[in-house]
């Protein structure tokens, strides 16, 4: 669009993770609730044994302060060429 592929997000704002996993044989009580009631599972290994995203799908945090609202001057002032998305000679002014 004429502002941009990310509209008014700027890609230096989302915060993203590093790939980590864990290695290790030690005893993990795993807890989970269903229907109202807790289930717990043994385990001989760490359950962070895994990393869970592939490609652009990750995780990611945003500060919705860090956003610019259009037209406003809470960090900058935008380029007014933002609201021109064709532009004709015209004999009219």
């Amino acid at each position: 669009g004429p502002i941009g592929a990310n509209g008014l997000a700027e890609v230096r704002d989302f915060q993203v993770p590093n790939a980590w996993y864990e290695d290790r044989a030690c005893q993990f009580t795993i807890t989970t609730k269903f229907l109202g009631s807790l289930y717990s599972a043994s385990r001989s290994h760490s359950p962070f044994d895994v990393v869970a995203w592939h490609g652009n799908y990750v995780p990611f945090k945003y500060n919705l302060a860090s956003f610019h609202a259009i037209n406003s001057v809470t960090v900058d002032h935008p380029d007014p060429s933002i609201f021109t998305v064709l532009t004709a000679l015209s004999n009219e002014p």
